[in-house]
């Protein structure tokens, strides 16, 4: 998806349809996450989930803090793309996919799986509201 370009429901489905029986199977995921982004919330993708046996973890309000680990990693990746200086749209791929080779590395994912016990504390403490994890 192209910057500021906004996913509705019939491509978020697509995207599910496609991709997500496959990374179930293959990392043997047993929880699905997303967020409260309208795409996410419509009747059609709960109920394809719900029909393809996927558990989700949620539901989220749109506007609760952010606990999935992949908002990390396009921080992390933004960080160490926006130094390379892409010339192109074809170069900014390319930069992409190395910085996430290189970036998002195994060490990196299992500190930010260990530090969710913290996190959610923070949120709970925090009611719901924001924090400074």
């Amino acid at each position: 998806m192209r910057k500021r370009q906004t996913v509705n429901f019939q491509q978020y489905l697509k995207i599910l349809q496609e991709k997500l029986p496959n990374l179930i199977k293959i990392r043997r995921c047993e929880i699905f996450q997303h967020d409260g982004a309208p795409c996410h919330q419509s009747r059609l993708v709960n109920s394809w989930l719900v029909n393809h046996n996927v558990q989700v973890l949620g539901p989220f309000p749109g506007s609760s803090p952010n606990l999935n680990p992949i908002e990390n990693c396009r921080v992390k990746l933004k960080s160490a793309v926006s130094r390379t200086n892409p010339t192109s749209l074809d170069d900014l791929a390319h930069k992409i996919r190395q910085a996430w080779i290189t970036e998002i590395t195994p060490e990196y994912c299992q500190a930010f799986a260990d530090s969710m016990p913290d996190r959610i504390n923070a949120v709970l403490k925090a009611h719901g509201g924001a924090t400074r994890l």
